[in-house]
């Protein structure tokens, strides 16, 4: 069983919803951030899945919400990628305050919240202790993946300058933020052990950019799910996705790594 409590961090001009987990019986062994996509909220189904997991393995685990999304306040701190990365810099800190002797330092992230985390993941590499990741459908061309999301040309969104995106709750998407993800694609290496899960028929990340990100970071493994689409809503995926995410923190393996 684990306990939940509801958190606002506040560094800076921004403040972030967050959701704290923890086992009741206490022995933290690792901290476990919860990183949502576009559109989601620290209250997407697999993100409470994770929590719920990984509480039973002795894991104290953070959810958050990036600006515009899920709980976080109306203010005038817009959705850009600066924001969003300064996000989850901040909640990391916080973990590594919070738990100071825990030495690993789990990422649980998914689509636009794989992105930030790779864009952040230097600064995110210099907090002490140890990192595991796991990346779920990573949007490491993000501008092309939220033209295709949108339905929409770059020549047509320059012109309309804004889009109202209506998900969980509406926000706007501005041309300036398409610009701001076009200066910074999440295609490089890293030096860290991560697990890239990609679903078989995505279809707005491709296959070849999944297997160039995984070819150029050499301790990443690769999970392909069959039959599963960019949101991982066919039968069976999530439970997959929590298996395997269980084991690679656990164990930093799993049996059907690179099954592609």
């Amino acid at each position: 069983m684990t306990m939940e409590k509801s958190l606002l961090l506040t560094p800076g001009m921004l403040k972030i919803p967050c959701r704290l987990s923890e086992p009741e019986h206490g022995g933290i062994r690792r901290v476990v951030l919860g990183v949502h996509g576009f559109g989601g909220s620290a209250e997407d189904e697999i993100q409470v899945g994770i929590a719920e997991e990984m509480g039973l393995f002795n894991s104290a685990v953070l959810r958050f919400d990036f600006p515009a999304h899920g709980d976080s306040p109306m203010t005038d701190k817009e959705l850009t990628v600066k924001n969003c990365v300064d996000s989850l810099l901040a909640v990391a800190e916080f973990a590594r305050e919070q738990y100071p002797d825990v030495e690993d330092l789990c990422i649980f992230a998914t689509g636009f919240g794989a992105y930030v985390t790779l864009i952040a993941l230097e600064e995110l590499l210099e907090l002490p202790g140890r990192m595991k990741l796991v990346v779920q459908t990573p949007s490491v061309r993000m501008h092309d993946t939220l033209l295709s999301m949108l339905g929409i040309t770059k020549e047509k969104f320059w012109i309309m300058d804004h889009i109202t995106v209506r998900v969980d709750r509406p926000f706007d998407v501005t041309y300036r933020f398409y610009e701001e993800l076009q200066e910074h694609i999440a295609l490089a290496a890293h030096p860290i052990p991560m697990l890239i899960l990609h679903g078989e028929d995505d279809a707005y990340i491709s296959m070849s950019d999944i297997q160039h990100f995984r070819r150029i970071n050499e301790r990443s493994k690769l999970v392909i799910i069959p039959g599963t689409s960019h949101r991982f809503l066919e039968d069976g995926a999530w439970d997959m996705v929590l298996d395997l995410t269980r084991d690679w923190f656990e164990f930093e393996q799993v049996l059907l790594a690179d099954w592609i």
